[in-house]
């Protein structure tokens, strides 16, 4: 597994991916050879074969914690999935002062306090009600601090809400008279709009370095459904999102204070997915150890979930009687469409294909190809993956490097935003597995 101390060098690695991606796309206008038959000798042509019985050990494994502050989206919200058990998301985050020395006036009175979290999609059965619980921070979380999927953050232990909803990323929403995004509205605690009114003109409201250590921010968290269930994605730092405290004084009746959430808070996500102890025996059985089990079928999940391993041993005993050129090399990656959650969780749009040894990561030579030719996108026609790995390949063949296989995974391009998951053919199935498939001329 990826060490920790290397988890936000994967972040940075591919990220850096998705840059060389886009500059390959602007400037290359075909398709690279690997060797290419358009460039080997004419008696050579008649030597080409192709195969696909390379023999692959496959299995799955638990993804190590990543990194997840201060990403585009905040993930929150529950599902249980048949195949990969239950599943919630959290998170942390500061909020600030819209403006310093917040004054709320002669003798004001809290009328209600809301908790506002744009959407940005759902993923998963938005049907299913979940019930969604804050609380109040005790110790500080930092700007300039790395936070991974797996931190806890202490809180008082006191519920500021508790509120059940049914998802809906599609309806707007009227506010004061005015029509809104689509966005959740949780009612906070009266306790805590006391807090603020009681704060009204002290030090704690005159900046934000003084109100961050009075309100040192919330933690927003899901409970766990019993059936299907759903992650919401929310947009954080947009202009809804933030506390509204309404109140009225002596001289008004209807008015508003907003904490705001911006790209100066602190915040991060919180994964958990209690450990895969509800998810299917097969499934189980790989993560425990069992690698025989990835014959058939294998597990691919974000939210720093689960992972691939695939491994080649053999390959250079297929070509011992002599020197071979690799003309292309496709890895080939069905999906497992029996799968019974497929129709409300759909595939990962891209895929990663790396190498992994003692906490580093490596780029394969195809990959700086760009994104296009290297591949790992999901084609929803033929229900699979597939990676150009032809010169990874050859200098595993020709001994200029080393032979240690690779971990595929759910790509979120230094954003883990997403939630995807998908079931995918083992490399012993006996139609459609998961395979690589060579194109290869025998040189003289």
């Amino acid at each position: 597994m990826i060490k920790k101390t290397h988890v936000h060098s994967l972040n940075n690695i591919l990220n850096f991916w998705f840059i060389l991606s886009i500059i390959f796309a602007l400037y290359s206008c075909e398709e690279p050879n690997i060797v290419g038959l358009g460039v080997q000798p004419p008696d050579d042509e008649l030597n080409v074969e192709n195969t696909d019985s390379v023999t692959l050990i496959t299995y799955t494994v638990k993804e190590d914690s990543i990194r997840t502050d201060e990403t585009e989206f905040n993930l929150l919200g529950s599902n249980y999935d048949p195949v990969f058990g239950k599943n919630t998301a959290s998170f942390y985050t500061q909020l600030r002062l819209s403006s310093n020395n917040a004054d709320f006036g002669s003798n004001p009175v809290a009328d209600s306090i809301i908790l506002s979290l744009k959407y940005n999609s759902i993923y998963g059965d938005a049907s299913t009600e979940q019930t969604v619980q804050v609380y109040e921070l005790i110790n500080s979380i930092f700007k300039d601090s790395a936070y991974y999927s797996n931190r806890d953050i202490s809180t008082t232990g006191i519920l500021l809400a508790s509120n059940t909803f049914t998802p809906d990323a599609t309806d707007s929403i009227y506010v004061d008279g005015i029509k809104k995004a689509p966005h959740l509205r949780i009612p906070l605690s009266a306790a805590l709009a006391q807090k603020f009114i009681n704060a009204s003109g002290s030090t704690s409201l005159s900046d934000n370095t003084n109100f961050l250590e009075f309100f040192k921010g919330i933690y927003v968290t899901s409970l766990p459904v019993s059936d299907k269930g759903a992650i919401l994605c929310f947009d954080l730092l947009n202009s809804i999102s933030g506390i509204t405290l309404y109140y009225h004084n002596d001289l008004a009746d209807s008015l508003k204070y907003k904490f705001v959430i911006n790209e100066n808070n602190a915040r991060f996500t919180h994964f958990d997915h209690s450990n895969f102890q509800y998810a299917d025996p097969y499934l189980q059985s790989q993560i425990a150890g069992d690698t025989t089990k990835g014959d058939s079928l294998l597990y691919l999940q974000s939210m720093a979930g689960l992972k691939i391993k695939i491994k080649y041993p053999f390959i250079k005993d297929i070509f011992k009687s002599g020197r071979i050129s690799i003309n292309k090399a496709t890895l080939i990656i069905p999906i497992e469409v029996n799968d019974l959650s497929l129709s409300e969780n759909a595939p990962p749009p891209q895929l990663v294909l790396i190498e992994e040894k003692d906490g580093e990561i490596r780029f394969l030579a195809d990959q700086y190809d760009g994104m296009t030719y290297f591949g790992g996108t999901y084609n929803s026609s033929t229900k699979e993956y597939r990676f150009n790995i032809g010169r990874h390949i050859q200098q595993v063949i020709n001994g200029l490097k080393e032979n240690i296989g690779l971990s595929l995974m759910v790509w979120t391009s230094s954003k883990p935003n997403i939630a995807n998951r998908v079931v995918i053919k083992g490399a012993k199935q006996h139609s459609g597995k998961l395979r690589l498939q060579l194109t290869y001329t025998k040189l003289k």
